[in-house]
């Protein structure tokens, strides 16, 4: 009895991830009666084809560690399967961000360890013990087994040929190995970028008809949402030095494409963009376009290299310096000024275009500031738990002040420097940290949320720059609350640098009072652009309605 129990459980525990998905997702009746019907049987059958069920569950390790890490993200994200993006992500994040990360998400793992640890360790046992399922009730599971494949088999197929039901995107675990494909496809597609872009030109101008120096810099936050800035409209004074600084302009109707730094961020770089993501891989960035422009450009990152299109395009600056190649431990942003105030110095009289990635606002958000920044506390917690909300929002607007106080120290510099200068400043993406009943935290799901998506985009200018440049001040003044969404950002630094070539969409600069609001788009999982119906549940078209975001 105690061997049939087991096989049972082996069973139960295999399927176990697409019972929960057959809730978590929004599938068609028949969808769910296939996710759970075709895996079940394939198990049943596999289970029944050796007395050694221990053994056999060893040899399916492969399927109990996809198993546990779609048990993670479904507690994460609420839904959506192993994606493409989700296994870039375990390549491309450094190892020191993954511990960290991994130590303040023990409510998500333990429960899961507790499930296929001791599943594990039964299956080892048995097998080392010779403890085998009787002969007798093995054989018999094998022919209903059989005959339960093949009706499931035949119910799919059925299903796939006559709805949009697609096994290969829907039926765990084959969606999770097909997106692991086609992850190990678009890395190598990476590694050849260097060699496949080697050629590519923007044969760019520089149209500003004086030789004065013009100071440019962008700025990307990692992780920070526009709902948390007082800028916005955020009851707390997250944002002390913003709100007495002149010369700002902020974009009230803004969102990112992508909720992944990996996809983020060279959107901001690059030509890249929702529905027209593959022509990164044979583009060189913005780097190349200000370059050409007779711009000395630098790229000056608190983030560690993760051979990614992030850093490729990063290298393409004539200056380029990765903060945490000498400061593998904890660096704040502020950490920057220094760097910056260097080569904006050596640059003095020179056109320059500057890059600095942050660290910004990524979890665990109490690392990302001093002791002396802890502005609202409590901020201490015990791992990404729902009870400790409200002190892991105390952390996560502490990490915002002390973005707050860079912006801050960076227009401070370029001021100093003199000139004509401008600062831009926009985050890769947003957040959720349990904001509704959905219980969502963290970023990067296949499904994106409002508070993922919502980014605060500001402007600076200095007098000197307003009065050269009046044309575009008043074309980003006029354009400051029609909607926009990242992929605006390159073209309207091109815009403000003069930087002129045939690839500059003046459509999309907010800098160009040619500006035109286009809909709405988000790059999914596998590259396709997709509107915000698509992709969005009903709570997140509500928020962006009752916070007046252009849907």
């Amino acid at each position: 009895m105690k061997q049939k129990a087991t096989y049972y459980l082996f069973l139960f525990v295999l399927t176990l991830p697409n019972l929960v998905l057959s809730a978590t997702e929004q599938l068609t009746w028949g969808g769910r009666i296939a996710g759970v019907a075709m895996p079940l049987a394939v198990y049943w059958l596999l289970l029944s084809l050796s007395r050694k069920t221990g053994r056999t569950m060893i040899m399916m390790l492969p399927v109990l560690f996809l198993g546990a890490f779609q048990m993670v993200l479904t507690y994460l994200y609420g839904r959506g399967p192993i994606a493409v993006d989700m296994w870039l992500n375990l390549v491309t994040t450094n190892s020191g961000e993954v511990g960290e990360l991994l130590s303040q998400l023990l409510p998500a793992i333990v429960w899961v360890v507790v499930i296929y640890i001791p599943t594990l360790a039964l299956a080892a046992t048995l097998w080392a013990r010779k403890r085998h399922a009787p002969d007798t009730f093995v054989k018999k599971q094998r022919l209903p087994a059989l005959c339960a494949t093949t009706a499931a088999l035949l119910y799919t197929a059925t299903l796939t040929a006559l709805t949009p039901y697609s096994p290969t995107n829907d039926m765990f675990p084959l969606n999770a190995v097909c997106n692991f494909g086609m992850a190990f496809g678009r890395q190598t597609v990476s590694v050849r970028y260097k060699e496949s872009s080697k050629d590519f030109k923007y044969y760019a101008k520089c149209s500003f008809a004086d030789n004065e120096a013009e100071t440019l810099v962008l700025v990307i936050g990692e992780t920070s949402r526009a709902d948390n800035w007082q800028l916005y409209g955020y009851s707390r004074k997250t944002n002390p030095l913003l709100t007495q600084t002149k010369g700002l302009t902020v974009f009230t109707d803004y969102m990112s494409q992508s909720n992944t730094t990996h996809k983020s961020v060279p959107i901001l770089l690059s030509l890249a963009e929702a529905d027209n993501y593959d022509i990164l891989y044979h583009t060189k960035g913005i780097m190349q376009a200000f370059r050409e422009a007779g711009y000395h450009t630098v790229y000056l990152s608190n983030q560690q290299r993760t051979h990614s299109f992030i850093d490729f395009l990063g290298e393409q600056a004539d200056d380029c310096l990765f903060l945490r190649d000498s400061h593998p431990d904890n660096a704040y942003d502020t950490d920057l000024l220094v760097p910056l105030a260097q080569k904006l110095a050596r640059q003095k009289g020179r056109r320059t275009f500057v890059v600095l990635h942050t660290y910004g606002s990524h979890f665990s958000y109490a690392d990302r500031y001093p002791d002396d920044m802890r502005e609202f506390q409590s901020d201490q917690y015990d791992g990404a738990k729902r009870q400790y909300r409200p002190q892991l929002i105390n952390a996560y607007d502490n990490s915002i002040c002390q973005t707050d106080l860079l912006l801050r120290r960076i227009i401070e510099q370029l001021t100093a420097h003199g000139g004509s200068a401008a600062m831009v400043y926009t985050s890769d993406h947003g957040e959720d940290i349990f904001d509704d009943a959905r219980h969502l935290f963290l970023h990067a799901s296949p499904f994106p949320s409002f508070w993922q998506l919502h980014v605060p985009l500001i402007v600076w200018t200095s007098p000197t720059y307003r009065q050269r440049h009046g044309a575009i001040t008043s074309a980003l003044d006029a354009n400051r609350h029609k909607a926009a969404e990242s992929n605006s950002v390159f073209h309207t630094l091109l815009t403000m640098g003069g930087v002129t070539t045939s690839y500059r969409n003046d459509s999309l600069s907010l800098a160009s009072p040619t500006y035109t609001s286009h809909r709405r788009l988000f790059i999914d999982d596998h590259n396709q652009p997709r509107t915000y119906r698509e992709c969005m549940t009903e709570e997140d078209l509500k928020l962006m309605e009752e916070k007046h975001i252009t849907k």
